[in-house]
């Protein structure tokens, strides 16, 4: 017999998808989602999500941590960064990398060569600076370590990154110093991420700091874009950064809702979706001090 208590965790989860039949992969990736928004989650709202054994449950989550994705905890798992209300960078990154990977391509394609081009420190962006890596004659700023990164010996393309204080979570920089910059910069076309959208208040995210700097950057482009996967769609988050009549389009996946990308296309907003490409194994992010030592070896 189930409590009301239960149900109500249950429901949490996600009572408008059916969660039952999904694989193994399948469902430690909804788990992985889970913790983008909720600093734990437990077997036992698991095993009734899923329609599986609190045995199986276990064995996903016994997965996940020797994937080094979550840490286990009495009765559950948590998130890596425990007690924030957003995960870790390299979790990200592995969530939704089809979508994220064909969404980078055909925002690569907007981007011609010889324009300056803003992107913030989201795990789309950071896809997106890989397929850049070809292009010439650009100038990328950003606040993402992790982005600079992925151009750093990129030949014929210049790194702006702002400065700030380090964020660890997202890999990003972030405060003042960053937004003098921008404040100082004029940038062709801006990319950037989000963790929800409405109609109503346009891009959100969840950290202030972030907001604060993706609001800048936003400002400094004479066109901006966001970019993110299918799953955003239903999300809210707590701050917006760029209001609906500010944003010249989205690049997304065709997992988003159909009815809400054509109520977008009616506001005057374009709307890009892309089929992801068969799966592929997300990118680890490049070390810095490899990339230094192979410069310095040329």
């Amino acid at each position: 017999m189930t409590s009301a208590g239960s149900e109500h965790r249950v429901a949490a989860i996600d009572d408008a998808v059916d969660l039952r039949n999904l694989s193994q992969s399948e469902r430690m990736q909804h788990v992985l989602r889970l913790l983008e928004t909720r600093d734990y989650v437990q077997v036992a709202e698991l095993s009734q999500a899923f329609a599986v054994s609190e045995v199986t449950v276990r064995g996903d989550l016994g997965e996940l941590a020797r994937k080094g994705l979550v840490a286990r905890i009495r009765g559950g798992a948590r998130a890596l960064q425990q007690g924030q209300s957003e995960v870790g960078f390299d979790l990200r990154l592995r969530l939704e990398v089809p979508a994220k990977r064909a969404i980078a391509r055909a925002a690569a394609e907007m981007v011609n060569e010889g324009e300056a081009v803003a992107l913030d420190a989201s795990t789309t962006a950071y896809y997106l600076a890989l397929e850049l890596r070809t292009k010439r004659e650009l100038v990328v700023v950003t606040n993402g370590l992790l982005v600079a990164t992925a151009l750093a010996d990129a030949p014929g393309i210049t790194v702006l990154v702002t400065g700030g204080v380090l964020r660890l979570s997202a890999m990003s920089l972030v405060g003042h110093l960053g937004t003098d910059v921008l404040r100082t910069t004029r940038i062709n076309k801006g990319f950037l991420g989000a963790r929800g959208l409405s109609l109503e208040r346009g891009l959100m995210d969840l950290n202030p700091d972030e907001v604060r700097i993706k609001q800048e950057m936003a400002d400094a482009c004479e066109q901006v874009y966001g970019i993110f996967d299918g799953t955003k769609w239903h999300r809210s988050a707590l701050l917006a950064f760029v209001p609906p009549d500010q944003l010249d389009g989205i690049v997304t996946d065709t997992s988003a809702p159909t009815e809400e990308i054509e109520r977008w296309r009616e506001a005057g907003v374009e709307v890009v979706t892309v089929d992801p490409a068969p799966r592929e194994p997300p990118h680890r992010p490049r070390d810095l001090r490899r990339v230094r030592e192979g410069s310095q070896a040329r």
